[in-house]
């Protein structure tokens, strides 16, 4: 099978030339032979003319019916693709980062992860929502306990970011 695919909450590429294409430029990893790419990744890729994706049925899927399908498959799915398209349109590497409570980890322009440390941990949020102090506080906590900065990026109506980096002070 040559196609790319939609599977549960991941876009399975099948074909190899394309795989080793994408995991050159760090987008998806690989499992059992074949690239799985992150919902992010995938529209990202489609925006970009670089991918197309299709159903179970072989049906071609545009980005408007992939962007609604994402947003069904995964909470808050628009605010985190929004911060990944514009961290990624800056240059930056982004992988998940769901063990560290977050969203993203936010790799230099031209890192590569796995040969480095990751720089942030990213948090993806809207104007509109509120954080819990103590939220706020154990996102600083696991961050600084693994030597990164976090990283806040706030989406607002049009969908653009913000981004605030909060760092450890000691007095």
């Amino acid at each position: 099978m040559d196609r790319t695919l939609l599977v549960k909450d991941k876009v399975i590429v099948f074909d190899k030339k394309i795989a080793s294409r994408f995991y050159n430029k760090h987008f998806g990893s690989f499992q059992d032979g074949n690239l799985e790419l992150s919902l992010e990744e995938a529209l990202y890729l489609k925006y970009k003319k670089e991918l197309e994706i299709y159903d179970f049925g072989g049906k071609k899927l545009s980005s408007k019916i992939f962007l609604r399908k994402a947003e069904r498959l995964q909470k808050r799915f628009f605010i985190r693709y929004a911060v990944f398209r514009d961290m990624r349109s800056l240059g930056y590497i982004l992988k998940t980062a769901f063990k560290y409570g977050g969203d993203f980890r936010v790799y230099d322009k031209g890192g590569a992860p796995g040969k480095e440390h990751a720089l942030w941990i990213l948090y993806a949020g809207s104007e509109r929502e509120s954080m819990p102090l103590l939220s706020f506080s154990a996102m600083n906590r696991v961050a600084h306990s693994v030597k990164k900065s976090v990283l806040l990026g706030i989406v607002d109506e049009e969908g653009s970011v913000t981004y605030y980096e909060i760092n450890w002070r000691k007095f």
